[in-house]
């Protein structure tokens, strides 16, 4: 884990788009790209940055064009670590409306989406009950990840969001080995 964090100040090391963890050749890397989808002013960005371990501003702004970010995580699948590149392209509704090139160019290549909601107002302080999310769950077969965008000083930058990036890797993997299954029984 040392790759992946500034040992003075116990922050994630953030990667540029052409960066990444100087890590053995013996490590696999898979890529995922994953695509931010949800009405302007939901979080899409403060999500990213919070898996990102970004601390951005509170300020609301509207994303404009295509942000993409690259998370690098790692994870033991098996007796091996793998390393996931995860490519999330946040974009907003307004500029998939303004510039007709970016809904193509995000969905190219058939990404993982991650609709990202809330029933209520961004500025509310509500919840959803577990049960609603349970039966959202069972109707549309997808896992809800609950994600706290508050970063929180009194506990590490590892623990606000290892369960989410490890669940988003999990599925991606899951998802790729059922498809490999199904693709090696037609042949």
């Amino acid at each position: 884990m040392h790759h992946f964090y500034i040992n003075t100040s116990k922050k994630r090391r953030f990667y540029g788009i052409l960066e990444r963890p100087p890590l053995p050749s013996s490590i696999e890397e898979v890529t995922y790209k994953i695509f931010m989808i949800g009405r302007s002013g939901v979080g899409k960005t403060a999500v990213v940055a919070r898996l990102a371990g970004i601390l951005e501003s509170n300020t609301y702004t509207e994303t404009n064009g295509i942000k993409k970010t690259n998370v690098f995580w790692p994870v033991k699948i098996w007796d091996k670590v793998v390393l996931f590149k995860l490519q999330f392209w946040d974009t907003s509704e307004a500029s998939i409306k303004k510039y007709n090139h970016i809904l193509p160019v995000s969905i190219k290549e058939k990404p993982a989406n991650i609709v990202i909601g809330t029933k209520f107002k961004p500025w509310s302080s509500s919840t959803i009950e577990d049960a609603r999310i349970k039966e959202f769950e069972d109707k549309w077969k997808v896992k809800v990840i609950r994600i706290d965008i508050n970063k929180l000083p009194i506990r590490s930058e590892v623990f606000d969001c290892s369960y989410q990036l490890n669940t988003i890797c999990n599925i991606l993997w899951n998802r790729d080995k059922e498809f490999i299954s199904k693709q090696m029984g037609q042949n």
